[in-house]
């Protein structure tokens, strides 16, 4: 192995076993913390394993059989208003600091969550995506996640402007004791966070428990069809949907298939619905809830992601569950005001709700100095744009001392072109003896055929590093760089937009300009470091791949990548180019 190559492959074990160490000392995977129960169940529990109630003085007392009901759903369950006025439709909202809520008198449900400080194509960010399907969030079910939803108009009242209550009764289909229960859903804000407490109480008129057993679940609590931003689809750069737990201070990704779901029991501290920039977390009192993640197709959704929350047998006449949901952006500033009860206005404590956030890969040292870099260059011009061509001229130029070596080896390889051509003809027939003349060749002249290669690998590290900042950096959503082209530097650009026409098998539907600007700059680079090194006895150019077919691949890899990743890696192509131009000439100067 030449010497330069084996400077360049020590250089960068070097650079991964420092990042190694750095990131276990200065960055440490999330601490285990045990959850600490912000709400205590308020009644007696059981395990939803024992699924019949079998209270001989239940039955006396009600004339209701406490076994198990069919699995009917709501459908085995009717309104029971005695000589009340039946309810009024109505949609009724609440506002805090933060939050935008529409609620719908029909179940007691949410229709609408806006996010006031978060725009999704111009307007307030809506985190409950419904489509055409007409189903609204939280959505209660008597019974599991399969049961038909409570769909009846409620009555309301507003105790405060920071709260609202659901109510009404119901008696089962066909009964004529006179016997029924209350259902109440009561919705609670705080004006400075972005969580909020929904409880659900159930009150039996009788001294018996609630005839609510569906196969050992009372009811199932939803939040879906999807949550916000609105997208096309999912393909995992631009935004993604995942599907996390947490219990025993760990965070579980729980996997789902297309058209699936998923259903999780035991102690869970929190369940979410995770997105690239937004999530919802509910998180709910210490009873075992059964947690069942769904992405079924569901009518009017063209993309679903669903969270249900399924309560085990109730075992009292009255009831009352108590859940938080935290409906909002996945920033750390954010999710750590729940770890303290001073932080946060419903004084609940020991969350751990920042671990939906996604940690760092194993280069987040790298990631963290970068980002330093990149805030710092956004303080003196506040424009994520012009920061990240800060951030590469910064790198640049670090990087300058490494890439003027390696370009001078490139020269030189140039320079002994016409002696290379030589040693090919002169050993056409016998490539053996011409590898080792040219290996002879390149120790007397003092240069290494693959000397170009010492930058690329130094880049590397940076280029992933930069890549996972900038592919889940929360500042960089929505940052116009230049307006009318470059709007959002966490997203593709477009220059021509021809939907709904696709392109045959690539499916793509704009033309961008960046991912063309950054193919065409890395094949003029390429083309200006190649050398005959690489061309073999038969004269053949392995140079051919990295010149052309390799950023062709790139071509089609990064056509879909954040406009910010794109202008640093073009801009940094461009200053590459320039580079090369002036030591080739500085050296051409020299020789001369």
């Amino acid at each position: 192995m030449e010497k330069n190559t084996l400077i360049a492959v020590v250089l960068s074990v070097v650079v991964i076993t420092i990042g190694f160490m750095l990131q276990n000392t200065f960055f440490p995977s999330e601490k285990v913390k045990t959850p600490v129960p912000v709400v205590q169940q308020k009644e007696n529990t059981e395990p939803a394993a024992k699924t019949a109630v079998t209270s001989q003085t239940a039955q006396q007392n009600t004339g209701i059989s406490t076994t198990a009901v069919p699995a009917a759903g709501q459908g085995a369950f009717v309104p029971f208003d005695g000589d009340k006025q039946p309810p009024l439709t109505g949609s009724p909202t609440i506002e805090t600091k933060h939050l935008l809520v529409t609620f719908s008198a029909r179940g007691g449900t949410v229709s609408s969550i806006k996010l006031k400080d978060h725009l999704d194509r111009g307007l307030p960010l809506e985190m409950v995506q419904k489509g055409t399907s007409g189903i609204n969030t939280f959505e209660l079910s008597f019974g599991g996640p399969e049961a038909k939803p409570v769909n009846d108009l409620m009555y309301y009242s507003k105790p405060d402007k920071n709260s609202i209550v659901f109510y009404r009764n119901f008696k089962v289909k066909g009964d004529t004791s006179g016997a029924y229960f209350t259902l109440k859903k009561t919705y609670t804000f705080n004006p400075d966070d972005y969580l909020m407490e929904l409880k659900v109480t159930i009150d039996n008129s009788v001294n018996a428990y609630p005839p609510l057993n569906f196969n050992g679940y009372s009811y199932t609590l939803m939040y879906g069809p999807q949550i916000g931003p609105y997208t096309e689809k999912l393909n995992g750069r631009y935004d993604y949907r995942r599907y996390y737990t947490y219990s025993n201070g760990k965070r579980i990704n729980n996997k789902l298939k297309t058209n699936t779901e998923k259903s999780i029991k035991g102690n869970i501290s929190w369940a979410a619905l995770v997105g690239k920039y937004f999530t919802i977390i509910g998180v709910p009192d210490a009873t075992n809830y059964k947690v069942t993640f769904s992405n079924k197709p569901v009518k009017g959704e063209k993309i679903v992601s669903e969270l249900f929350l399924s309560r085990p047998l109730i075992k009292s006449s009255k009831n009352e569950d108590t859940f938080e949901f935290y409906v909002g952006p996945k920033l750390k500033k954010e999710l750590v005001k729940y770890d303290k009860a001073d932080k946060n206005g419903f004084h609940v404590q020991d969350l751990n709700l920042e671990a939906v956030v996604d940690s760092s890969s194993i280069l987040g040292w790298l990631e963290w100095i970068l980002l330093q870099i990149l805030q710092f260059s956004y303080k003196i011009i506040p424009n994520y744009g012009i920061a990240i061509i800060i951030l590469t001229i910064i790198i640049k130029t670090l990087l300058f001392p490494f890439t003027h070596k390696s370009f001078e080896s490139t020269s030189r390889m140039q320079a002994l072109t016409p002696k290379i051509n030589e040693l090919k003809a002169k050993y056409k027939d016998n490539p053996t003896k011409m590898n080792q003349e040219m290996q002879l060749l390149y120790k007397k002249e003092g240069v290494n055929p693959l000397g170009g290669c010492l930058p690329m690998l130094l880049q590397m590290p940076i280029f992933f590093a930069l890549y996972g900042l900038l592919n889940k950096y929360f500042e960089l959503r929505g940052a116009v760089f230049i307006p009318g082209w470059i709007t959002d530097l966490s997203s593709p650009e477009s220059i021509f937009n021809f939907a709904p026409f696709q392109l045959p098998i690539l499916g793509w539907s704009n033309i961008r300009l960046l991912p063309i600007l950054f193919t065409l700059t890395m094949v003029l680079s390429n083309k200006m470091m190649q050398n005959p090194s690489t061309t073999d006895a038969a004269g053949g150019n392995n140079m051919k791949m990295m010149t052309t077919l390799m950023p062709l691949l790139f071509f089609f890899i990064m056509y879909q990548s954040p406009s910010g990743l794109l202008l640093y890696w073009t801009l940094t192509n461009i200053i590459t180019v320039l580079q090369q131009k002036y030591i080739s000439g500085k050296l051409k100067r020299k020789n001369a």
